[in-house]
């Protein structure tokens, strides 16, 4: 859209890409191995959507199954 002042798609996958990393740092400190999983995830899927491949959704359930649970730190949170 021109003279849109919201970002386009490529602005935002860059911001995430910048943002991930202190995500990621954040969830470290706080010891919630669940978050950072999450945030490496997310980390190698928009790399991988900036490299021009394609993104594997049927991967995400595989994902969710063997993401690190620590309930305990979760539902104190």
């Amino acid at each position: 859209m021109a003279g849109s002042t919201s970002p386009n798609r490529w602005e935002t996958l860059c911001a995430l890409q910048s943002l991930l990393p202190l995500l990621k740092k954040a969830a470290t400190d706080l010891r919630r191995a669940d978050m950072v999983y999450w945030f490496e995830q997310a980390d190698a899927e928009v790399a991988n959507i900036i490299r021009g491949h394609p993104s594997d959704a049927t991967a995400i359930p595989a994902l969710i199954a063997s993401c690190p649970q620590d309930r305990r730190s979760v539902a104190q949170a």
